[in-house]
């Protein structure tokens, strides 16, 4: 019965499947066949109140999520440049603070914009974070409004850490962790109740140098003296009216109004015309082949298995590497650009990715970085053996070191449950050394000690090698220290500031192409196509749970995607599902 329940259960998804899903799917594909038109006079519509991620996930349907990529904004403004139809940009300015380095380079994507003849207007329902990534992201825009009764507080920058040293200590959990060295200090809230002297070095210093970065580009942008900026920010809140007098905005108004206003500068109503910025789709620029590498998120190994509707941004080490490794073999591709926008993960998936950039060296392939938000710890390793690399100003990059450990809490759960784990072990003395059960022994704490020292050696002799740098100045400035884009180049870390684009620049002079000619740009890893995607849940014998499981999303009854997802892993597992058929 139970399994005749689940059979009937699989044919009534698969009946949504295909008189309500795939017709949508069917349509949305059609429309895609033929590329839309960008009407005459268009005004492009962006909304940065969305969630930004630096790129694009390759997920074939991840682009229902509605966010918006710093990655996708600078291409398309880049090609909308010379695209006769598109006459300026209309922007909603972000309300919550945002990546630094991602604010620079929309930043600076909007000024090449408004360089080449086109106008660009913001609107802002106030700068209320007290953090000026908000209003950096639009402080190049010509025009920038700002609605009445709103607050200017965009004033500086704060780091605020909550530490559960104290915590743990009143419970009995033990944290121990090995830290290669004093700046790495991720598990430092873990340990510790306050900032250590070192990590309030690092801190202070990273968000100095944001600050000050913040501050060149704002005053540069509003004609302001530096100082009389600062004078003004720091007396915020400000009221829309001494925001304008101050020359931080230039008009009051509403979303509405601004937008009335770009349309008029485009041709007034009846003649110009709004495009969402997601339904733009330019014309590609056609020349010599350049890879460019998406990398984002945290560094695994593993299988590439990453959810069809999923917006997560991973670097799965071996889907990284094959794209490396398809765009190095393809012969129409002249030079890499790999953008790596990672705070770092699996050292083993970081030295996997290493390779394949030693390859296509190798193979005479130039590869440069193009660093986003971040590119720490195994960002930052997976970047190292490029010929060149670029990184923002504030782009957070280095913490050249490693971290690993484990919580004991066996203590805790006896005292205050009366849970107790307890052990069986077989083998050697290390078998329980990661156990979350008890503090290491002397001599696991030791090896394990050994171990972070060999992963860190070989760290600080790949960032040597790759940036012919001497071992010694590597040690001195690695430590796990975190720097920005701007102190990395002053450390030889980094070979230049600036963005995408002129990461792009960099790979054609590599690879030989005239700095004035046009290039096409070549996406790795390919996006699945999303038939191709939807076939393949139905070439296996479970097939009628994966199509329930992935469209109980749709469906929008949670219980039903829990049992059914449960299903799907049991029959991948060759368990009978009539034993999982439970309800929740």
């Amino acid at each position: 019965m139970k399994q005749f329940l689940f059979t009937i259960a699989g044919v009534f998804v698969g009946l949504i499947l295909f008189f309500v899903i795939l017709p949508i799917i069917l349509l949305a594909g059609a429309a895609g066949s033929s590329k839309p038109v960008t009407p005459n006079n268009s005004v492009l519509v962006l909304d940065l109140r969305k969630q930004i991620s630096d790129q694009k996930s390759s997920s074939p349907f991840a682009s229902m999520d509605g966010g918006v990529a710093v990655v996708d904004i600078v291409n398309k403004l880049y090609l909308a440049q010379s695209d006769n139809n598109v006459k300026g940009l209309y922007i909603r300015a972000p309300e919550a603070g945002i990546a630094p380095a991602h604010a620079e380079e929309i930043r600076q994507a909007i000024i090449d914009f408004q360089n080449s003849g086109k106008f660009v207007v913001a609107h802002a329902q106030g700068f209320e974070m007290p953090t000026l990534s908000n209003y950096a992201a639009v402080s190049g825009a010509k025009e920038i409004w700002m609605q009445e009764g709103s607050d200017f507080t965009a004033t500086g920058l704060v780091s605020e850490t909550m530490f559960y040293g104290g915590l743990f200590e009143k419970f009995g959990i033990i944290p121990q962790f090995e830290q290669f060295y004093e700046y790495k200090n991720a598990a430092n809230v873990y340990t510790q109740k306050d900032y250590t002297e070192a990590h309030r070095e690092a801190t202070t210093s990273l968000l100095s140098s944001i600050y000050n970065s913040f501050l060149a580009d704002i005053a540069f942008d509003r004609k302001i003296e530096i100082e009389k900026l600062k004078e003004t920010l720091d007396a915020a809140p400000l009221s829309p009216e001494q925001a304008l007098q101050a020359k931080l905005i230039t008009h009051i108004g509403m979303p509405e109004e601004a937008l009335d206003f770009a349309i008029s500068q485009a041709g007034g109503k009846g003649k110009a015309q709004a495009v969402d910025f997601a339904d733009y789709s330019p014309s590609p620029k056609s020349g010599p082949s350049i890879a460019v590498i998406n990398g984002e998120g945290a560094i695994i190994t593993g299988p590439d298995q990453q959810s069809l509707f999923s917006k997560e941004q991973i670097m799965n080490s071996d889907a990284i590497t094959a794209a490396i490794r398809d765009a190095t073999d393809d012969n129409d591709i002249k030079a890499i650009v790999f953008r790596v926008s990672s705070p770092g993960g699996s050292a083993i998936g970081s030295e996997q990715i290493w390779a394949a950039v030693e390859r296509a060296k190798a193979k005479k392939k130039p590869v440069v970085i193009s660093m986003g938000a971040y590119a720490a710890s195994g960002g930052y390793y997976v970047s190292a053996g490029a010929n060149k690399i670029v990184a923002m100003p504030t782009t957070i990059t280095g913490s050249i070191g490693v971290l690993g450990g484990k919580m004991a809490v066996n203590g805790a759960l006896n005292k205050y449950t009366g849970i107790n784990v307890s052990s069986i072990q077989i083998g050697g003395p290390y078998a329980t050394a990661l156990s979350g059960a008890e503090p290491f022994t002397n001599s696991q704490r030791e090896a394990f000690h050994n171990a972070m020292a060999r992963i860190y050696a070989q760290f600080t002799g790949k960032v040597a090698t790759g940036r012919k740098l001497p071992l010694e100045k590597v040690q001195e400035i690695a430590k796990g220290r975190v720097w920005t884009g701007q102190q990395a180049q002053a450390l030889g870390l980094v070979d230049k500031v600036g963005g995408l684009m002129t990461a792009i620049d960099e790979a054609k002079a590599l690879a030989g192409i005239d700095k004035s000619k046009t290039v096409t740009l070549k996406q790795y890893p390919v996006p699945e196509d999303p038939f191709k995607a939807l076939a393949s849940m139905f070439g296996s014998n479970t097939q009628a749970a994966r199509a329930a499981a992935i469209y109980g999303l749709f469906l929008g009854d949670t219980r039903l995607n829990e049992v059914l997802t449960d299903i799907n892993a049991a029959n991948d597992n060759k368990v009978q599902a009539k034993e999982y058929m439970r309800v929740k």
